[in-house]
């Protein structure tokens, strides 16, 4: 490069660069006064001019219109670069360079190239324009990436392309509106990721692909953060929160969220004015601590619903002030603990197979019945089995009682009308085995009865060996006892009406006896 042939501002510069000076041409008149040829920015990178003695040689320019494609493929560069404000007619190509911090802050892209680029400090583009593809496939930031206030536009495209990205400190895209795809598959980020406020617009398409992505802090999309298509997190490893407060995802057609084995070391928050509109795919997540789902709007109008199946956490939360307006499928997951406020129950929950330990507040048993009733699957014996355990750990067994009673009484409405009639008798005598006292009770109802009946009117003997003395009470008992024979039974012959008493005494005790013996079994069964 012949330094006799450069434009005043481009002499400017070359003359900055050994005392790494800041060149600003944001106040120069003229397209003229402001143009920079892309080779002679990329002569100084490449060592046309050493640094001044003492100095460090540094590239620092604000305001430049930027001429020509600059182009840095596999290039070594010792010093910073800042191109602040300034406007590029080419994109910028670092493929497979080594350089130290880049700083593009303010300017106007026609891309970014920088698959493979090893950067030693920070990559910003904060408040950039890009109307290309920013490609950091394979690439290395030792420092932040920083793209927050930024505006990133590769409609119906991919308009950040970061696979397998590191990132050894945050990825900052606060307040970024970013329209097409952002791809961070296998990207690894060390410290967190924060896109609060941001905008991502990618309508009917996947608007974050990160799968196996690792973030060693936490993922924050918060305060008006949203995004208009999917977000794939799919066996994504997030160390501390994954936190959507206040945030908008939106893809009513397919699916919002998809986060089948996400693995979060503390909370998933959606809660403080979360909205969802589309399905929601938590399927074998695993939480460190609390699923927290409180003044939210949950709405899937393609009818798939939050599937949440197979999700392990200490604690879900749901309620206050959430509005389901879809199907929750809790179906196989495992919680310590389960708050939830009755009146954000969502009109239906899939509920087979989920476990816990504790229900906050635990509500009367037969209010809890009408949480379980909500499954769509109708009578399922786990789900009765599992809150009837939850209450009996905790010292209430009448509730426990009363849960499995209900069982039963739900269990009836599945039977052909025999098998009703069965449950209908096992039922009203001793309550399915959970209330024996009410066999009890029937008996001695129907001894009282026989031994009036036959009190006031002896029935005759038998004809034969002389009987014992008559004894209406103990005439009943041996009546109304199978398998056990008092000696009168079979001494007296009832006539008439005390005849089919004395049938109806037989029969009954046959029946209590059955419903007795199978009441007794299911109480040791349940032992």
């Amino acid at each position: 490069m012949d330094p006799d042939k450069l434009t005043q501002p481009e002499r400017a510069l070359w003359q900055a660069f050994p005392r790494g000076e800041q060149v600003d041409l944001t106040s120069a008149w003229g397209v003229w006064a402001r143009t920079v040829r892309a080779e002679v920015i990329r002569a100084l990178l490449m060592g046309a001019v050493p640094a001044e003695p003492g100095r460090i040689a540094a590239l620092r320019l604000d305001g430049a219109l930027i001429s020509g494609a600059l182009a840095l493929g596999h290039a070594v560069i010792s010093g910073p670069v800042r191109l602040g404000h300034c406007t590029f007619d080419s994109a910028i190509d670092l493929s497979g360079a080594r350089a130290t911090d880049v700083d593009l802050h303010g300017s106007r892209l026609s891309g970014l190239l920088a698959p493979r680029a090893e950067i030693d400090g920070d990559l910003t583009m904060r408040a950039c324009e890009c109307t290309g593809q920013v490609l950091l496939t394979g690439a290395h930031v030792t420092g932040a990436l920083n793209i927050e206030d930024s505006r990133l536009r590769n409609p119906q495209s991919v308009a950040i392309q970061a696979n397998r990205l590191v990132v050894d400190d945050d990825l900052i895209a606060a307040r970024a509106t970013v329209e097409g795809a952002m791809q961070l598959g296998g990207a690894r980020v060390g410290g967190l990721i924060l896109l609060d406020g941001a905008t991502l617009l990618c309508e009917g398409g996947v608007a974050i692909y990160a799968r196996n992505l690792y973030v060693g802090a936490r993922f924050l999309a918060r305060d008006g953060f949203s995004c208009s298509g999917q977000i794939t997190l799919v066996d994504a490893t997030i160390e501390q929160d994954l936190n959507f407060r206040g945030a908008s995802l939106r893809n009513p057609h397919g699916d919002a969220l998809v986060a089948w084995g996400v693995r979060i070391g503390r909370n998933l928050a959606l809660y403080q004015g979360f909205s969802v509109e589309g399905t929601m795919r938590l399927t074998g997540a695993q939480l460190g601590a609390e699923l927290l789902v409180t003044d939210a709007r949950l709405a899937d109008p393609h009818g798939e619903g939050m599937r949440w199946r197979h999700v392990q956490a200490t604690t879900l939360v749901l309620g206050p002030r959430l509005q389901a307006d879809a199907v929750i499928d809790l179906r196989f997951s495992r919680f310590s603990v389960i708050r939830d406020d009755p009146a954000c129950w969502p009109a239906t929950l899939r509920l087979s197979g989920l476990s816990y330990d504790a229900i906050d507040p635990p509500l009367p048993a037969l209010a809890r019945v009408r949480w379980l009733r909500r499954d769509p699957d109708g009578y399922v014996v786990g789900n009765y089995e599992t809150l009837a355990a939850m209450y009996r750990r905790h010292g209430a067994d009448a509730s426990a009682r009363a849960v499995l009673l209900a069982k039963e009484r739900d269990r009836r409405e599945q039977l052909p009308w025999y098998g009703q009639t069965w449950a209908w008798i096992q039922e009203v005598s001793v309550g399915y085995g959970y209330r024996p006292l009410r066999a009890g009770a029937w008996l001695a109802a129907f001894l009282c009865v026989g031994t009036l009946v036959f009190g006031l009117h002896h029935p005759p003997p038998l004809g034969g060996t002389p009987p014992p003395a008559f004894n209406p009470f103990i005439y009943s008992v041996d009546l109304l006892v199978p398998l056990v024979n008092l000696g009168m039974r079979g001494a007296y012959d009832p006539q008439g009406p005390q005849r089919w008493l004395a049938y109806f005494l037989i029969a009954s005790g046959w029946i209590f006896a059955t419903t007795i013996a199978a009441g007794i079994a299911r109480v040791l069964r349940r032992q």
